[in-house]
This record gives structure tokens, C-alpha cells and sequence, in this order.
């Protein structure tokens, strides 16, 4: 049975420190002790349970004295190591699984289990059937909250797992939003990105040879094909884009400047935006409630800064490049037609 991990991790360090103390107390002691000093309730089988699973687990050298029956270690110098024990560690394996549950039903979530556990066993157990996260208050302070993902089919995450480890060119049907059809692409597969509950594939269109972001539900009839590419030393994401507006980025940086008031104010002091941000009160348009300002930046997403500036309609508008504010003014007028 799963036990919670933090709890689990207290009451061995506990144990340690009292072993390692070379008083060489009697299991009833120690019981006591871990009551009295660490404030540990446990029981004499749970005791026992725990002895022996440090030994077996984690090689601790315990044995009983044979004329006081106490516990110590037969090596004086081991000491249960510290990054297990610690309860640091107990809350970012917990904070860890959390972020990772978000993705269970990924394919990949497996391999990236593996490849957590395997770390962890060189750190004494930390496995996934080790951690529980229980309804306690205390392990719910922190949780990750996204867009559920679109079902992705198991072969395409196979394809891609191999194209991306082994630098193969794919090739597959994609519609983009101005296509009125799906197109043949052939495509350099660079990375993958999650971004706000949606899988993307950041690649290089080999036909048009400029980089391009493709939504994975979108994508149909993946193949492998035999050719393979150099992955060049700038193909990371995070890389191309200067801004803090998901993953959809072109090659052109503007300078933008948008009028915030009320909450759309107060919710945008607490975030970086862009390169180069600055904020200063509006002295022209002060707002209904005089909290008006100017939130200026750098980026390269004008596809997402044009929506994210119309969610905040009643309470922004746009002030540069003439780009944005011409979008802006088409939404409103669009708006404006439809309720007239």
C-alpha cells in the first residue's frame, strides 16, 4: 500500500538520528523517543516493518546489541543520506508527480516515469508507487491547472518520438487555418512544446524552409521517411520568441504599447510581457478610476498580443505598432456591426 511519502521520509530520518546516536536504545525506547522528541506515533510493527526496509532497501548496517538489545550501526560512519531523508525532497517529488499528472495520458508520460525513477533510485526510492498525494490540505497548496489535451493517437507520439531522437525528416497532411484543405508537408521535427494544455511541433518546412509551430491534433498520415537532418545549433523555441504569449512567434519584432486600467491593470504589473518592458501612468487616459497606464515592451507575437489585448476590451486598448491598433479597431467595428 502507497503511504505519503513526506511522513514516510520524517520517520526514517528520525530513526537514523536516534540509531546513529550510539546509545544503542531498545525498540521501545526508540518508539518512546520518536513520540517524546520528533513527535512520531508508531506502532511496534510498523517499527519493525520500518527496520527492516532500511536494511533491505537502503543497506542500513543495523543490528541489536547482543547483551542490551539496543540498536546500532555496525558501521559508526553510515548516516542515511540526506537528500532522501530531507523534506524538501519529499515535497518536489510530490510537486514533481503533480506536474506530470497533468500529462497522463500522453504516451510519453511512461518514458518520462522511467526515466524519473530511474534518478531517483540512485537517490534511495523516490519511485511513483512511493508517492502518494493525499487529500490533505497541506499536498494541495500547489497544483498545476491546464486545457484539457485533444487525443492524440499513440503512433504519431511513436513516430515522432523516433523522429526526434534519430533527426528524421517527416512527412504528413496538415491544415493550417488559412488552408481551405489539408497539404502534404515536409517538415525537420525539432522539438515538441505544451503550451496551455495543447501539444505543438516546432520544425523547419523543408519546401518553404522557414521554421513553422504545428498543432499535433492537426496533424494526419505521419510517416518516417530514410533522410536525415543536422539539427542546427539555434532550433530551440525558446530562443526565437521574446514575449510571454505561448508558442506562436513570427521573425519580426515590434514595439508595442497598450493602454490597461482596472483589473487588466493590476494583473499586468505582475507579469514580464516582453524585452525592454516598462509601465507608466496614462496621463491622457487615466481610466474611469484614474489607475490607467501604459504597458510598453518589445516582442515578436503579434498573433497572440492582438488577442490577448481584445480579451481586455472594456478595460485596454492599443496604442502601437499600427499593426495591433488597426486589429483592434476591425474587432470592435466586427462587433459593433453585429449588435447595431
Amino acid at each position: 500500500m502507497a503511504v505519503d511519502f513526506s511522513e514516510k521520509a520524517k520517520r526514517y530520518q528520525a530513526i537514523d538520528e536516534i540509531i546513529a546516536s550510539g546509545r544503542k536504545l531498545k525498540w521501545k525506547e526508540i518508539i518512546q523517543e520518536l513520540q517524546d522528541k520528533y513527535e512520531i506515533h508508531t506502532s511496534r510493527t510498523s517499527f519493525f516493518r520500518d527496520i527492516e526496509e532500511l536494511q533491505k532497501k537502503y543497506n542500513a548496517p543495523i543490528d541489536t546489541d547482543f547483551e542490551t538489545s539496543g540498536y546500532f550501526y555496525t558501521d559508526p560512519d553510515y548516516r542515511l543520506p540526506h537528500l532522501y531523508t530531507d523534506e524538501n525532497a519529499a515535497k518536489a517529488a510530490r510537486l514533481i508527480k503533480t506536474l506530470m499528472d497533468m500529462v497522463k495520458d500522453n504516451p510519453l508520460y511512461k518514458e518520462a516515469q522511467e526515466i524519473f525513477e530511474s534518478l531517483s533510485i540512485e537517490n534511495h526510492d523516490m519511485s511513483f508507487e512511493n508517492i502518494r498525494i493525499s487529500k490533505k490540505p497541506a499536498n494541495d497548496r500547489i497544483i498545476f491547472v491546464g486545457a484539457p489535451n485533444k487525443n492524440i493517437p499513440a503512433e504519431t507520439w511513436r513516430l515522432l518520438d523516433k523522429a526526434l531522437k534519430d533527426n528524421l525528416i517527416i512527412t504528413f497532411d496538415y491544415q493550417s487555418l488559412t488552408d481551405s484543405a489539408p497539404r502534404g508537408r515536409i517538415v525537420q521535427p525539432w522539438q515538441l512544446i505544451y503550451d496551455n494544455g495543447n501539444w505543438n511541433l516546432h520544425g523547419l518546412d523543408v519546401v518553404k524552409k522557414g521554421r513553422r509551430r504545428y498543432s499535433l491534433g492537426e496533424i494526419k498520415n505521419l510517416q518516417l521517411t530514410k533522410e536525415i537532418f543536422k539539427l542546427p545549433e539555434d532550433y530551440d523555441f525558446r530562443k526565437m520568441t521574446r514575449g510571454s504569449f505561448g508558442c506562436m512567434c513570427h521573425d519580426e519584432y515590434k514595439d508595442y504599447k497598450i493602454h490597461l486600467h482596472g483589473y487588466a491593470a493590476r494583473y499586468a504589473k505582475n507579469r514580464i510581457w516582453g524585452e525592454n518592458q516598462t509601465i507608466t501612468a496614462d496621463k491622457k487616459n487615466p481610466g474611469p478610476d484614474g489607475d490607467g497606464i501604459i504597458l510598453s515592451f518589445k516582442s515578436n507575437q503579434l498573433f497572440s498580443i492582438q488577442r490577448w489585448t481584445w480579451q481586455w476590451a472594456d478595460e485596454a486598448f492599443p496604442l502601437a505598432p499600427p499593426e495591433l491598433v488597426d486589429d483592434w479597431k476591425q474587432r470592435l467595428e466586427r462587433i459593433t456591426q453585429l449588435h447595431s
